[in-house]
């Protein structure tokens, strides 16, 4: 059954992907890239150049068994080296403070390395096309957030900018391997797809700049299981719609803002429920 359900998410990422139109920004004249505001590396795709990005998300949860509120608090930080014309390098690690009945629990959750390479990529008047697979790794390095688990990741990134509108897609698989006391997570499929407008300036690229921002967000959770055996009240799926909005300070600072509102969620058990969600971010270009 676990080889069936791997199987069936293996043929519908790509499915998934092939289906729909997207597109990110890259770097024009120096400037940082377009890009999903929630997911946490952004899929920013680079040319060459370094950017450090710090991603804010403060998360309120409804706990049906005790009432009581839970919080949880996640600042990502990723660094993306855009190493060569086609190959960029991501390094991304979360910091997380959860807060329930008064108790706050503070530590650090595992680090991500990701490897993407630009296999397809068309430039037009006005924009771009382009195509990058992506591959990553998650290490067992976090503290008290941390799985024990070394899970491999395997995505793609499809672009498509005809100025002034963007449209953005990631989907990206996740396998967890076993982590501490013989625990493994589900398999898990998440997509985001995003469409940008230009609103500011009215015509042209220059800077200031302000792009509207819509997304939605998936995600699809296999059980976990302990030895075999099934740990009642996980896995899931969860779908969400992301308004929000990037302001480009300068041609090397990105500030952005989103607010996921959950619009559909089937959750295994009596797991903690999103109510609300918001999400500050920072862009910086070297």
């Amino acid at each position: 059954m676990d080889g069936l359900r791997s199987s069936r998410r293996l043929v519908a990422l790509p499915a998934l992907l092939l289906g729909m139109i997207s597109a990110i920004s890259a770097f024009s004249g120096g400037a940082p890239a377009r890009a999903q505001v929630v997911a946490p590396a952004g899929r920013t795709l680079f040319n060459e150049g370094v950017m450090v990005r710090s991603l804010v998300r403060l998360d309120t949860f409804e706990t049906s068994q005790s009432g009581e509120e839970l919080r949880r608090l996640r600042n990502t930080y990723a660094l993306v080296w855009g190493a060569r014309p086609h190959l960029s390098l991501s390094l991304v690690t979360p910091l997380v403070r959860t807060t329930r009945g008064g108790v706050s629990t503070a530590g650090s959750a595992d680090t991500s390395i990701f490897a993407r390479y630009d296999v397809l990529r068309r430039t037009v008047p006005g924009g771009y096309t382009r195509l990058a697979p992506e591959l990553g790794i998650k290490l067992p390095t976090g503290g008290a957030f941390g799985t024990g688990s070394t899970d491999v990741m395997g995505g793609l990134v499809f672009s498509h900018v005809r100025d002034p509108n963007w449209w953005i897609v990631d989907g990206q698989l996740t396998l967890p391997g076993s982590g501490d006391g013989g625990m493994r997570s589900g398999d898990r499929v998440r997509f985001d797809v995003a469409y940008l407008r230009r609103v500011l300036p009215r015509s042209g690229m220059g800077v200031p700049m302000v792009l509207v921002v819509v997304e939605l967000n998936g995600e699809s959770v296999d059980e976990t299981r302990r030895r075999e055996s099934v740990v009642s009240g996980t896995g899931g799926d969860q779908l969400f719609l992301s308004p929000g909005v990037e302001y480009f300070v300068g041609r090397r600072l990105v500030l952005e803002a989103s607010v996921p509102i959950p619009i559909y969620q089937r959750l295994g058990g009596a797991q903690p429920r999103p109510e609300a969600s918001i999400i500050l971010g920072m862009r910086w270009l070297f």
